[in-house]
């Protein structure tokens, strides 16, 4: 009883350690859901993983973060140089904070990273 306890209580700290939050699509557009389907993404310590199992090759990809608790916070991780099927690629998130005049960069050490908020921002089918 003892050892289950203690295997649930490590496996909920493990998994509270990092709790980004990975929000979901919600666009209609079937053209663009297609292009999303089977693209899947992680953050880690400042860099956005980026995997395409779909259906096709990508021309530019973006993933935007945001905060639970900095409102005025933004990141944006950019995949330029395309994604075939199959691949994975990596990119620095790029955080500024701040409103007009006042907006900013961050460094990975002022980022409270548990609260950031990822969701998909761009995805465009490479031309062939």
């Amino acid at each position: 009883m003892k050892k289950i306890l203690l295997a649930s209580f490590l496996l909920t700290a493990g998994i509270s350690g990092y709790a980004q939050t990975y929000r979901p699509l919600t666009s209609k557009n079937k053209t663009y859901l297609a292009t999303v389907k089977g693209l899947s993404y992680t953050y880690k310590d400042g860099v956005v993983t980026l995997k395409n199992n779909g259906n096709y090759d990508l021309g530019t990809v973006s993933i935007i973060a945001s905060s639970k608790v900095d409102k005025t916070l933004f990141g944006i991780a950019l995949f330029e140089d395309g994604l075939e099927k199959g691949k994975t690629v990596k990119a620095a998130v790029y955080f500024t904070t701040g409103l007009g005049k006042d907006t900013h960069e961050l460094s990975l050490s002022e980022i409270d990273q548990k609260n950031l908020v990822l969701s998909f921002d761009k995805a465009t089918r490479a031309q062939h």
